[in-house]
């Protein structure tokens, strides 16, 4: 994983990678910010001026859409939700 994809306004580059990017930059994170001493790396939870750099107070914080979305757009996002579409299209079965 390229680190600069984290660094693009959208996360687009990183949702396009492999499941195993994923489960790998999850497994990350997870070391990095847990406080089971028998998991944890303790990287970020020594170091204030990295702490600093890094983390952001939650206060100071504005949600933007972490994707840039393209002209189209699958709605059939689950089984339950292309049933009830399908049904308003055709009578229930």
């Amino acid at each position: 994983l390229d680190p600069k994809c984290f660094a693009e306004p959208t996360l687009n580059g990183f949702m396009a990678c492999d499941r195993t990017v994923w489960q790998a930059t999850r497994a990350r994170l997870q070391k990095l910010l847990t406080t089971d001493e028998s998991f944890a790396d303790f990287t970020l939870r020594d170091d204030a001026a990295l702490q600093e750099q890094v983390m952001v107070p939650l206060s100071t914080v504005t949600m933007h859409l972490p994707a840039k979305i393209g002209d189209y757009t699958d709605f059939y996002s689950s089984r339950e939700h292309a049933t009830n579409v399908g049904t308003m299209f055709r009578r229930s079965e």
